[in-house]
């Protein structure tokens, strides 16, 4: 009678599951397993690829299919994969330069441009999986979690599948779903791995390996589509990662006992947006094999692992992957120490920081348990030191201008920024950059600044239109000693020499040259979210300078310039702005030295860009912003202007007042932006903008 029951007891059906890759449509899995919990099937082995794995992982830990749709349908995609630092997230010291291009290239040795590896590095989906993962962090052998766990990745060098069922989880689920092309390969150790779909994207194999006599394979890749539904970017991909996961999946499908398959055609693998939607197709694909389902045996309880602290402390930490950074300044950037007990989230919140540096393409925490004890390791990849920018720009005067920005981080020395710019076009500067650092959130800093610009300007009339024209040109350098705070402020003592000429393009001109060297101080803070279309911040910066006449100058000559830009925002799509600008030469005497120019769409709406030129002037501006679509602005503003007593364009009366109405959206080669605008007198302005219609050095200037 013993032998019997003990044979009763082994010869219980085993179940597994095997969970196919397929990007968003692998979130089809939620929906099958809300049936699975709801019949109470018991599961005891899963293989998972790619977006299997994720979902299989997070199962295998004891998440209920309703907890880990909760988590996705929480967890932002589009901020995920959007790995941009946010404005107001970079330090201060960053903040110095204003966005001076749209896209990067890394450069080799050789100074040669080439393409990503991928289009994202994925340390925002890493660190999102160990916030998944975080509570098994402790656990390094998939086999001790409630369901035993393997998931599959492809080894890119050797072409092998390589089945993790030991290391860390979010590594292992990281590895798993390097789409190629799209996530940059995952490298552990030695070993570099792409998409486990490559090689095994039903992995049904390896749960019969595991021990299961019942295989529930779901399947989620997509047949090979028709000519005609290859019209687009996104499918053209999708069909040729399908091309290599057709062949392993039919031999895979022959185990499996049962096998769904939602009806996903329409659902690409970048489809993040349907969350929702493919959920609910999983669970109805599920339901069509319900009657077999209530078949299989059922579980008693459900077991879920949490064994890690919700706060913990590190006898060591170390770091694996740096090149140029030292360990210290690795650790310095994420401010994390022995012996001080962190949570998760402020664990998280440290790596976002270091990553805030703009120094890394990932960073991201692992956790090791040993001898009772935690250790963390940080692992990292560096951004290549040496980067190509490029920007493109034009507006309602000037045409395409092209500006290409050599940066070399830490390169010349450590601790340094060196950037190369050069714009071309209706526009011409070079500008010669370099800064060199005391500390990282806050100290001093060195700046040398040498520059050439030369621009045309514009001599209106009394009706607003174009009566002559000139060129100016300016070349001179700045060279300061500063100081920063890491959110907060940047003070810099400078010296200048400049020379600056105008002379004559068409119409009558008259020519005029001076030159001037001085000393000054400037004052910069910054917490916008946005360079161009900020929500919510604050942006101040004010300059002060001086020279006097025989010292190097034509004339003597003080000027002080500021701007403030100040956004509070009334809910998530509404702000109101006000803007404040002022120049003033500190007399009311004619001042053709160095006069400012006033006008356009960022400055005064009522008047073309540098329509007029003064040497005291106030603009005073009031908006509402606008941003109930994505990426798309609208501003409603009222500014006045009012003028010194001396204009050196044309004389006018010294109070300007406009009304107008922007409209801007974010592009990924740039900014577009439309303006109209209204006079006092009903005069009619139209503004055009785009890309990068700011100076990106208005700070390092004098």
């Amino acid at each position: 009678m013993i032998v019997l029951i003990v044979i009763s007891l082994y010869s219980e059906e085993k179940v597994g599951l095997a969970l196919s890759g397929g990007g968003a449509r692998g979130l089809a899995h939620i929906g099958i397993l809300k049936v699975i919990d709801e019949l109470d099937v018991k599961v005891d082995y899963i293989a998972g690829t790619s977006m299997g794995a994720v979902v299989g992982g997070l199962y295998a830990m004891g998440y209920s299919a309703e907890e880990i749709e909760d988590m996705i349908l929480n967890t932002d995609f589009d901020n995920i994969f959007d790995e941009a630092v946010s404005r107001e997230d970079l330090y201060i010291g960053q903040k110095r330069w204003m966005p001076y291009a749209n896209y990067f290239f890394d450069l080799d040795d050789k100074f040669h441009p080439g393409l990503p590896e991928a289009l994202f590095s994925g340390s925002k989906l890493i660190n999102t999986f160990f916030d998944y993962t975080y509570p098994v962090s402790n656990i390094n052998d998939f086999n001790q979690l409630p369901i035993q766990f393997k998931c599959v990745a492809t080894n890119i060098i050797t072409g092998e599948m390589q089945v993790f069922e030991k290391g860390n989880l979010h590594e292992a689920m990281r590895a798993s779903m390097s789409a190629p092309s799209i996530l940059e390969p995952m490298k552990l150790g030695e070993e570099i791995y792409i998409d486990g779909g490559i090689r095994t994207n039903l992995p049904s194999k390896i749960v019969k390996e595991m021990g299961a006599d019942t295989i529930i394979g779901l399947q989620l890749s997509s047949e090979l589509r028709s000519k005609e539904n290859l019209d687009n970017l996104i499918k053209v991909l999708d069909q040729t990662i399908n091309f290599s996961m057709t062949d392993n999946v039919k031999k895979s499908i022959e185990l499996c006992n049962i096998l769904i398959k939602p009806e996903l055609f329409e659902i690409s693998n970048y489809d993040f947006d349907n969350k929702k939607k493919i959920i609910d197709l999983g669970e109805i694909a599920a339901r069509e094999h319900i009657e077999k389902l209530k078949e299989l045996p059922k579980r008693k309880e459900r077991k879920f692992v949490n064994t890690t602290p919700s706060k913990i402390s590190f006898r060591k930490i170390s770091v694996i992957g740096n090149e140029h950074l030292s360990n210290a300044k690795v650790k310095e950037y994420a401010g994390l120490k022995k012996g001080v007990s962190y949570s998760k989230n402020e664990i998280i919140q440290a790596v976002e920081g270091a990553y805030n540096s703009q120094y890394f393409k990932y960073i991201y925490p692992v956790l090791n348990y040993v001898n009772e004890e935690y250790e963390l390791i940080l692992k990292v990849k560096e951004k290549n030191r040496k980067r190509l920018g490029l920007a493109l720009s034009s507006n309602t005067d000037q045409e395409i201008v092209v500006g290409l920005t050599l940066e070399l981080n830490n390169y010349i020395q450590r601790n340094s920024k060196l950037l190369v710019n050069a714009q071309i076009g209706d526009k011409n500067e070079l500008n010669v950059d370099y800064v060199k650092n005391f500390g990282k959130h806050w100290g001093i800093y060195f700046r040398a600044f040498p520059y050439v610009k030369e621009q045309k300007l514009y001599s209106y009339g009394e009706d607003h239109t174009k009566t002559n024209s000139a060129y100016s040109l300016e070349y001179g350098a700045t060279s300061g000693i500063g100081f920063y705070a890491k959110n907060s402020i940047v003070a810099e003592l400078y010296g200048y020499t400049y020379r600056s000429r105008l002379y004559k393009h068409i119409g009558e001109f008259e020519n005029s040259e001076f030159y001037s060297s001085g000393l000054g101080i400037k004052l910069y803070h910054e917490s916008l979210d946005d360079y161009i279309f900020p929500m919510h911040g604050v942006q101040f910066i004010a300059k002060l300078s001086t020279a006097r006449e025989g010292i190097y100058s034509d004339v003597g000559n003080r000027k002080f310039y500021s701007k403030l830009r100040l956004l509070i925002p009334f809910g998530h799509n509404f702000s109101v702005k006000y803007q404040f600008e002022y120049g003033s030469h500190f007399d009311s005497k004619e001042e053709e030295f160095d006069p400012f120019y006033i006008g356009g769409i960022d400055s005064f709406m009522g008047l073309y860009p540098a329509e007029k030129s003064a040497a005291i002037y106030k603009i005073n501006t009031i908006a509402v912003r606008f941003n109930f679509i994505k990426n798309f602005f609208c501003d409603m503003q009222f500014n006045v202007l009012q003028l010194g007593d001396v204009d050196y364009w044309i004389p006018e009366d010294d109070l300007f007042k406009a009304a107008g109405v922007k409209l801007g959206y974010n592009t990924f080669l740039g900014s577009l932006r439309i303006g109209a605008a209204l006079d006092e007198d009903e005069k009619k302005y139209f503004y055009f903008s785009f890309g990068h219609n700011f100076d990106p050095f208005e700070f390092s200037r004098r």
